[in-house]
């Protein structure tokens, strides 16, 4: 995926300015596709060069003029063609699985701490996606089904993937506490776990 389909996305529901499509992206995607504020910019220049957007200066008596960015014709195709195309799995990175593979390097009781780390940051995770459910189901259900139908999709993903990270967390640290920890995991491997 790149920024730019993510950006002509928000794009294709209404007008708006760099500001508000980094309040987009938080409050809906950055779970699973973060962007800051310079990044924003930059690819919202290169659209406008490319004319996939047009922008408005819309004039404000306090502020400078505030910048809304509307998307072309040109610009719904090449959001049309990329929603179309075939997506490619993307190479997995997992920095804690890197360092578990190596943990042997360090003492012991620090794959513990690894480990507990992971899992609180998981936890706030869940909590925040499932805050997300709750305060937003009223309005998925109450938007029209061809705009809600994905955020609810993207939403159950989240869900689902982060329930599953911290679920393997806590039997991980469940096999440290046995007295033999890599005949739990072995044993978990086996059974297919």
């Amino acid at each position: 995926m790149s920024l730019r389909h993510a950006i002509l996305g928000f794009l294709s529901h209404r007008p708006l300015s760099g500001y508000d499509l980094k309040k987009a992206f938080d409050g809906s995607v950055a779970h699973f596709w973060a962007a800051d504020q310079a990044q924003i910019y930059r690819t919202l220049a290169g659209l406008s060069e490319e004319r996939l957007v047009e922008v408005e200066r819309v004039a404000q008596e306090v502020r400078p003029d505030r910048k809304l960015h509307h998307l072309t014709a040109s610009g719904r195709a090449e959001l049309v063609a990329w929603l179309q195309a075939p997506t490619v799995a993307p190479a997995r990175r997992e920095p804690l699985l890197v360092k578990l593979f190596f943990v042997s390097e360090v003492a012991p009781e620090h794959l513990g701490v690894l480990l507990r780390t992971e899992l609180a940051a998981a936890e706030r995770e869940l909590a925040t996606l499932n805050a997300v459910a709750t305060g937003t189901a009223p309005a998925f259900a109450a938007a029209p089904p061809t705009q809600a139908l994905g955020p609810a999709l993207t939403l159950w993903a989240g869900l689902a993937a982060t329930r599953a990270w911290r679920d393997w967390l806590v039997a991980a640290l469940g096999t440290l506490e046995g007295d033999a920890p890599m005949a739990a995991v072995l044993a978990a491997l086996a059974a297919g776990a």
